[in-house]
């Protein structure tokens, strides 16, 4: 949960939340709060057309990488044509930095594969909070997994996708939907998406985004009705809003599907 300024908000308590499942209150049954160490993927856009934000992405990294704690790790996935592996998962946050420091923007936009990479890696993550740092300036044009597949590897899998856009004015259709292909990605898997139109703002979002990683708040409950296997059961979680507070945001996947 996080205020209008991104801050995250750590004072609340159980009467604060609502919870339904496919739009039937459901009863809390145990209520926390926590900061644990985080495994994070970060998939950062190297296409051609990122040639002239090279300087602010790296300098976005590295604010991203500096609120990481010694029992965080990260890994590191860069795309263009198609999606590379540049860093396996470490603790040491300057090789991942350098790892960026060669990296030539050029080709297509593989955005689709390179997530679905950066999912796959997360299964061998030694943290159990584990999420995806994404970084890209337009539309998916060169991957072979489609939006569907995707989306239903993202169901099966407990991994948070934030991302930040860069955006100016659209003159092919796979650029126009790179605003709604990112929000999605993340309104789907409870994370941040960011739309900005100058690189200059990289950086100090990539250091909001990396302050709220470690706090969240764990709701449990028992479905009233369980779905049939399978499934996909819609969530929405509420915060009651608090005056002087401006409006809070809460943070959730969307959902799951039934094992």
């Amino acid at each position: 949960v996080t205020d209008t300024r991104g801050r995250v908000v750590d004072n609340l308590d159980r009467g604060d939340f609502t919870i339904t499942e496919e739009k039937e209150p459901q009863e809390l049954v145990s209520f926390s709060r926590e900061s644990a160490p985080v495994s994070v993927g970060v998939v950062l856009d190297l296409s051609g057309s990122m040639a002239n934000k090279i300087k602010m992405l790296r300098l976005a990294l590295r604010e991203f990488l500096q609120n990481l704690e010694p029992a965080d790790e990260a890994l590191l996935i860069t795309f263009a044509d198609r999606p590379e592996l540049r860093l396996s998962f470490t603790s040491e946050t300057s090789a991942v930095l350098n790892s960026l420091f060669s990296a030539a923007p050029s080709g297509s936009t593989a955005l689709l594969d390179a997530v679905a990479l950066a999912v796959g890696q997360m299964r061998g993550a030694k943290n159990l909070r584990r999420v995806v740092f994404l970084v890209s300036d337009g539309g998916d044009n060169h991957s072979r997994i489609t939006d569907r597949e995707l989306r239903r590897m993202v169901d099966e899998e407990d991994v948070q996708i934030h991302a930040i856009g860069i955006h100016g004015h659209a003159t092919r259709m796979e650029e126009a939907r790179g605003p709604w292909l990112l929000e999605d990605l993340a309104r789907m898997t409870g994370g941040q998406h960011y739309m900005v139109r100058d690189a200059g703002d990289l950086p100090k979002l990539a250091s909001a985004i990396s302050l709220a990683l470690h706090d969240r708040y764990l709701l449990g409950y028992k479905p009233a009705h369980p779905g049939m296997p399978g499934t996909f059961r819609r969530i929405e979680v509420k915060v009651a809003q608090r005056k002087g507070t401006g409006k809070l945001h809460v943070y959730t996947r969307r959902g799951y599907r039934m094992p």
